[in-house]
């Protein structure tokens, strides 16, 4: 069984525009529902639970008509009662304790715990903003053997995180994510 770290979200208009200017929300979407039917079959998805990015896993999970119980989800304590009404839709839902009210501390503990939960294969990156390229810096610290796959085709901070590292050209070209997905997991399944 494959375990995958997912690190996305969608940036917002009235957030850093280096993100939102250049994110592909289609592609994002696209990514997203990728992942999820070429995955879940055979593994797990672990990720954060963004208010745009939540919704996407629910729905795809349901259209695809696969496992809820395969696919975690890690949120800060510090969003209750506001928190995405999708979380309802997954089993695993692992909630942090918040540090007091202080976002980038609850948020700094949320992301240790999610990507120290278990052991990954990959993490795939998909848009982003902020969040998405400390949890990726993080990421790579806890999991140094974990492969990183920043699809810059989603633009946003996934394009960022290709620009500065040394990563196959297809992931800034690709939008056939079902087909990329397969042949990057391969060797995992086999």
């Amino acid at each position: 069984m494959i375990n995958i770290f997912l690190s996305a979200s969608v940036p917002l208009p009235n957030r850093d525009r280096r993100f939102f200017d250049t994110a592909d929300v289609l592609a994002i979407r696209e990514a997203v529902k990728a992942l999820v039917e070429v995955v879940l079959p055979i593994g797990r998805i672990t990720c954060g639970g963004h208010p745009a990015i939540t919704p996407l896993l629910s729905l795809f999970v349901r259209e695809a008509e696969l496992c809820q119980d395969k696919v975690t989800i890690f949120q800060s304590a510090l969003f209750k009662g506001n928190m995405p009404v999708e979380l309802a839709d997954f089993i695993n839902v692992r909630v942090i304790p918040a540090v007091n009210t202080d976002l980038d501390a609850s948020l700094k503990l949320m992301r240790k715990e999610m990507v120290t939960s278990q052991h990954f294969e990959a993490a795939v990156v998909i848009g982003g903003m902020e969040g998405v390229l400390e949890e990726v810096d993080l990421f790579s610290h806890h999991n140094p053997s974990a492969v990183v796959l920043p699809l810059a085709s989603t633009g946003a901070a996934a394009a960022i995180i290709y620009s500065k590292g040394c990563y196959d050209k297809e992931l800034a070209r690709e939008l056939t994510f079902a087909s990329l997905f397969r042949r990057k997991f391969q060797l995992f399944i086999e």
